[in-house]
């Protein structure tokens, strides 16, 4: 389930459960006739700094170049509010993952509860143009990070055939993702895939995950 609330230019946003659904709807038709400020020179979402980073509890993820909806479930994986902001106007960001994240208010790595992100819509200028996620791709490395953020990396990165299990062997169900930490993936990092490959995430719980503790 997902919360909205306008703000005036601004949309507060956040997102209730396991699972993340994208929106249905395209940004606003003009868009690329719109002057706006240019940002950082952004290809695909999973080329950002930050795609292959596990998020901090209580720390600013780098969302920069990542689609907003990314951005969202990084912010989400940290424990952060999140409030993106029209670079260009006051368009509302119907669908997020057709919006890109040009800059971030605090900077990565400080200690934060709410996030402040500027968006253009992908095709504007200063903007990539829209990511191809239907074309074979590399699988992102994505140990330590909790069962939920990794999947969500996955399908930012445009795959969407994904599995989890007990690392630990005893056959346990991940019922809450976010209590899952992941320590394996196959296949493994790397590589040119079809995005229709399955991908299987093995995780133990957070308690269990000495290797990737966590503040």
């Amino acid at each position: 389930m997902r919360w909205r609330v306008f703000v005036g230019g601004a949309i507060l946003s956040g997102l209730v459960g396991a699972s993340v659904a994208a929106s249905a709807a395209a940004p606003p038709s003009g868009s690329s006739k719109r002057a706006v400020p240019s940002g950082p020179r952004c290809g695909g979402p999973d080329k950002a700094p930050g795609f292959e980073v596990p998020a901090r509890r209580g720390v600013v993820p780098d969302v920069v170049c990542m689609d907003l909806q990314l951005a969202q479930d990084k912010a989400q994986a940290a424990g952060l509010g999140i409030v993106a902001q029209d670079a260009g106007g006051g368009r509302r960001q119907v669908n997020d993952r057709d919006w890109v994240v040009i800059s971030e208010t605090p900077p990565a790595g400080r200690p934060a509860g709410r996030l402040i992100v500027r968006v253009l819509a992908y095709g504007d200028p200063g903007a990539p143009a829209a990511p191809d996620r239907t074309a074979p791709g590399r699988v992102p490395r994505l140990t330590c990070f909790d069962l939920q953020e990794a999947q969500d990396t996955l399908q930012s990165a445009g795959f969407t055939t994904l599995a989890s299990r007990d690392a630990s062997g005893r056959g346990r169900h991940q019922i809450v993702d976010r209590d899952w930490t992941v320590t394996g993936q196959t296949p493994p990092p790397g590589g040119t895939w079809s995005k229709k490959t399955r991908v299987t995430l093995r995780a133990v719980r957070d308690d269990e995950a000495s290797s990737c503790r966590r503040p």
